[in-house]
């Protein structure tokens, strides 16, 4: 076959599929065709940001402002161990109520479980009796509490009062906080004690957490509100308050001593390591 020939026979079979394409795609007009423009739309739409009246936006800050006031509050009842007096959180502002429905809207899903939760804690609408704002759930707010915080500060809470309270906070919370306000809200932020101290540092989910002095408590994973795997330095529950004089337990007095397991845990359970008294004031 001659070269001239053979170069027809390439342009008749171009053109026939170039004719068989145009058919195709005339025949799926509304198919197809019509899927890959509405892809480019949605695509398009998710790259724009999102507007919203300048009311919500006004009423998410107000809202942020509410809780951070509230998790202050909270922290300030539980690093103490005053959690029974902790009676009433108040309510958020007017223009708050009015957007709630709209506002939870714009939230990650881990967040408004996170609200509906506390919500139902609250009594929003008082009585005769009893003005809104009232805490009605008090054991179940302070599980809402501690699933706001990181996994570790129910074990290490007292050993953690030098640093900011924010910087105690989880993704979660730190999510929130970002959808509410527009800011960047990160993990570890000024989690340093006055002298400098890194309180805690973290990989995935296994934390090390540091004493004031620098002394580290643990190198380990938390779940279930206790240490799972992994080294920690914890205290042992005892009965009855006591101390140590010359080298023996003396029941009754001040109980500044404290007997402490050091070790290896495995599925929250402690495996190996030292028992031993160390002298610790207690948070008050």
């Amino acid at each position: 076959m001659s070269g001239s020939m053979m170069m027809i026979l390439v342009i008749v079979a171009a053109g026939v599929l170039a004719a068989a394409a145009i058919m195709f795609g005339r025949k799926n007009r509304n198919g197809q065709v019509k899927e890959l423009q509405v892809d480019a739309v949605e695509k398009k739409r998710k790259n724009e940001p999102v507007r919203e009246k300048p009311e919500v936006t006004a009423a998410k800050k107000e809202l942020y402002r509410y809780l951070n006031q509230v998790v202050k509050k909270m922290f300030q009842y539980y690093r103490r161990d005053n959690w029974d007096k902790l009676t009433r959180v108040g309510m958020p502002p007017e223009e708050v109520q009015k957007y709630y429905p709209t506002i939870k809207e714009t939230l990650p899903a881990k967040a408004v479980e996170l609200l509906d939760a506390y919500e139902s804690c609250i009594d929003w609408k008082g009585d005769e009796e009893h003005a809104p704002g009232r805490i009605v759930e008090q054991e179940k707010l302070k599980e809402t509490f501690l699933n706001m915080v990181l996994p570790f500060y129910p074990v290490y809470y007292r050993e953690l009062d030098g640093i900011r309270y924010t910087s105690l906070l989880n993704q979660t919370m730190h999510n929130l906080f970002h959808r509410l306000t527009g800011r960047k809200f990160r993990m570890g932020y000024k989690n340093r004690y006055e002298n400098g101290v890194s309180a805690y540092r973290w990989e995935g989910e296994r934390f090390q957490v540091y004493r004031e002095d620098g002394t580290m408590l643990c190198d380990a994973v938390f779940r279930q509100g206790k240490v799972w795997e992994g080294y920690a330095v914890l205290p042992v529950e005892t009965e009855g308050a006591f101390t140590v004089k010359d080298g023996e337990e003396v029941k009754g007095q001040e109980k500044d001593w404290h007997l402490v397991q050091k070790g290896v845990f495995h599925e929250g359970v402690f495996q190996d390591g030292t028992l031993h008294y160390i002298y610790q004031k207690k948070v008050r």
